[in-house]
This record gives structure tokens, sequence and C-alpha cells, in this order.
């Protein structure tokens, strides 16, 4: 009895000490396991798709380029970002205005929008619309370029959004059904759809009867009547758009600019690893440098086609266009006041030096 005791105790202590030498052997659980990849950890706080709004479809080049900017980050992130566009601001209920708005709030994730549907929220984005400010592409592009021109996109940090990079719609030029605009008389009494209050000021300023009108019901409106004309840049949306099938006569005259934008929420934007900012600032700044060469190259093709759709063009001189310029001096001052001096007195330096 004894004896079988002791070797009950014996090969319990053997056990225990297999037990304890299994136990020295073998790491902890957490050292078992690899490292996990920081990369990968960051990657997973990615969403599977993030939403890009703009107020017109994908078939306009202002469209192109926002389906390029898509294209483009999901290239240059390897498909790790994937950005959807709905066009026709089928985010916002057809209510191009409030896109920005979204933006600002994380509704929506990214926008490529003109600077005239952010200037309601950014009022400084005013400048680009300012009457007769541009006189020439190369002063665009002298702006856009600038600290003053950088200092606007960063100012949308300011309201929760961060730009990206600048696009072009381009010079908003004016269609009627009436007759050839070639003086400010030309402009009385005619009903012009417009957007914002600086534009509804504008053709005020020049007789005209501003209307302010959604994109999406204008050719309705032009068809029937219930508008006289619209202004708009040629390659960016009167053709597209086919406004030639309801509207005579347009008038070249450069009298705004109409820049894009691309921006994205602030809050998303900070959610991105420093490697994917990167990426993704040079899809917009890739994407808008191609769609703006595109905008370019469609000018001239588009008045060609404008003309053989029998709509009459009329081009006005710079002696031509001095009446229209003093008529709207004070619309131009109003909006310098709330712009602020110092962004307009940066813009005019910049398109000075840039006529030199």
């Amino acid at each position: 009895m004894k004896k079988t005791s002791i070797r009950l105790m014996a090969i319990s202590l053997l056990v225990i000490l297999m037990v304890t030498a299994a136990g020295c052997t073998s790491k902890p659980a957490e050292q078992q396991q690899p490292a996990a990849d920081s990369g990968k950890a960051e990657d997973a706080n990615l969403k599977p798709e993030y939403k890009l709004t703009m107020n017109v479809s994908n078939e306009t080049i202002w469209g192109q380029g926002g389906n390029k900017f898509a294209e483009l980050v999901k290239e240059y992130t390897g498909g790790k970002v994937n950005v959807k566009v709905y066009p026709n601001a089928m985010l916002t209920g057809g209510d191009q205005m409030r896109q920005a708005e979204m933006v600002q709030s994380g509704a929506i994730d990214f926008m490529v929008n003109s600077t005239i549907n952010i200037a309601p929220t950014i009022q400084q984005f005013d400048a680009f619309s300012l009457p007769f400010l541009f006189p020439s592409y190369e002063a665009v592009d002298a702006v856009t370029s600038s600290p003053a021109g950088a200092q606007l996109l960063a100012e949308m940090e300011q309201y929760n959004m961060v730009g990206l990079a600048y696009g072009e719609n381009g010079f908003r030029e004016i269609t009627n059904n009436k007759h050839p605009i070639k003086t400010p008389d030309d402009l009385k009494s005619l009903k012009i759809r417009v957007v914002t209050p600086i534009y509804i000021d504008i053709m005020r300023a020049l007789g005209a009867n501003a209307v302010s009108m959604n994109w999406g019901e204008v050719f309705t409106a032009l068809q029937q009547g219930t508008i006289d004309g619209q202004e708009n840049p040629i390659a960016g949306v009167i053709i597209p758009n086919k406004i030639y099938e309801v509207q005579k006569y347009l008038t070249n005259w450069h009298y705004s600019y109409d820049a894009l934008v691309v921006a994205v929420n602030k809050d998303v934007w900070n959610s991105f690893p420093a490697d994917i900012q990167d990426q993704i600032k040079k899809a917009a700044e890739d994407s808008m440098a191609w769609e703006i060469e595109l905008s370019r190259k469609s000018i001239d093709e588009g008045i060609q086609l404008l003309k053989d759709k029998g709509v009459e063009v009329t081009d006005l001189s710079p002696e031509e266009l001095v009446p229209f310029k003093e008529k709207t001096k004070p619309v131009f001052d109003k909006y310098a006041e709330k712009v602020g001096k110092d962004i307009v007195a940066a813009f005019e330096e910049t398109i000075a030096k840039a006529a030199k």
C-alpha cells in the first residue's frame, strides 16, 4: 500500500514537471501571432465607397473630369479608395446649391463643383465671378497657380472642407432668342436665367430681367419661352446640353469665368493615411489638368458646331466691351468688398503680371 502511494506521487510529480516545462518553452499567445501590419490596420479604416457629387451629366467636360478623378484615385491608391460619381446633383435632389453644404457636413465625401455654387457657402469664391476680371485663359492660369489661388483653396478648411485642385468650366457666354447682343441696350428687358446673387446683380445692371433657376429646368424654360436666354460656358455646358436647339443667338463676351474645384470633407480627408492623401491630391491635380486641356481644345470646335446648327455668333472687341464694363463696375466694387479687397487686389496684380 505504501509502495503504491509512493509510486502515484512520483507519477504526479513527473506530470507536473512535464506541464511546467512545456509552459516554459511556449510563447505567450500574443507573441505567437505575427505583429499586425500597420498599413493593413490603416486600410481597414477606409470605407468601401466614397460619394462624389457634381451637378452636371457625365457627358459634359466637367462630368468627364469628375469621372477621370474617380478613375485616377482608384489607380493611384491601388484600389484602396473607390470614389463613386453621382452626376446631375442626384445626392441633393437636383439642388446644385446644396452640394458644398452637404460636403461640409459630411453627408457627401467629395465634390467637383463650380466656384459659383461654392460662393454662397464661402463668399471669397465670388472672386472668380467678378464681371470682366479675366481677359484671357492665360490670366486665369496665372491666378489659379498663384498664392492667391492657393489661399482660396486653403480657406475651405475653415468650412470643414479641403480644396485639392482647380478645374475649369470656362468663360460664360450669353445666348438668347430675341436678337444679337452687341451693346448693353440689347439686354434690356430680356429674361436671362442666372444662378447666384452676383449674376442677378450683373444682369440687372445691364438692364436685363434676371431669373434664378436650377439648371435642370432651363432647357424646357427656353423651349417654352418662359425665359429668353441663359449664360454658360460653350464647351462645358451649352454644347453638351444642346442649348443650340432652343437658342438663336450667342455673344462671346467672356464676362465671367467659371472655375471648378475638387474638394473633400475635412474629416474624411483626415481619415486617410498620409500616403493616400498624397495619391488623392495627385489624382485631383492630374484629372483637372486633363479636364482643362479637354475644355480648351473643345472651344473652337464648339463655336463651329453652333454656327453649323444655325446659331448666330457675335464676337465683341475690347472696345465694344467697354460699355458693359462701365455698367457693371458698381457690381464689381460691391462684391469686391464682400470677397475681400486683399484677395481681389492679389488677383488683379497676378493678372497684370501675366499680361506683360
